[in-house]
């Protein structure tokens, strides 16, 4: 049982998971920070009158009871904050490297040239032979009818 739990914690996956974890947390905390004490005060200030501490997003509803747009517009600007970096420093270029790879992956290499090449010598007829010592392939005489 501990051994399977070493084998799961030992993959790569799982470490690059836990990092991840981390540095999105890290990050999150330095957007949260920024769009509490940039973006907040100035939305705060939208439409507010010199009498007045908040602008009209600051609905009070009698009391110390109010509604608070200001902070639900601070928090969608936070989300476009993240999804932005993320999308632009994580998915946009793991996208390129994942399409390049699959390029290469799928191009023609030397060894499947080679081999096709191989297969269509022994569709007509020609005996392939190995490079080491043994002789070379010989073309056998194709009949050409209706030329």
């Amino acid at each position: 049982m501990l051994k399977g739990f070493k084998d799961f914690i030992s993959r790569g996956n799982v470490i690059d998971l836990a990092v991840a974890v981390v540095i999105g947390t890290a990050f999150t905390g330095l957007v949260k920070a920024f769009t509490d004490n940039v973006i907040q005060p100035l939305i705060d200030r939208i439409g507010a009158t010199p009498g007045k501490d908040y602008g009209f997003l600051k609905i009070p509803l009698g009391g110390d009871t109010f509604v608070n747009l200001n902070a639900v517009l601070t928090a969608g600007l936070n989300f476009l904050i993240v999804a932005a970096v993320v999308y632009f420093i994580i998915v946009a270029p793991f996208k390129k490297l994942k399409e390049r790879d699959k390029k290469v992956a799928e191009g023609d290499t030397e060894l499947t040239v080679l081999t096709e090449i191989r297969d269509l010598l022994r569709e007509n007829g020609v005996e392939v032979v190995g490079k080491h010592g043994t002789p070379g392939a010989t073309p056998q005489p194709q009949s050409h009818e209706g030329e």
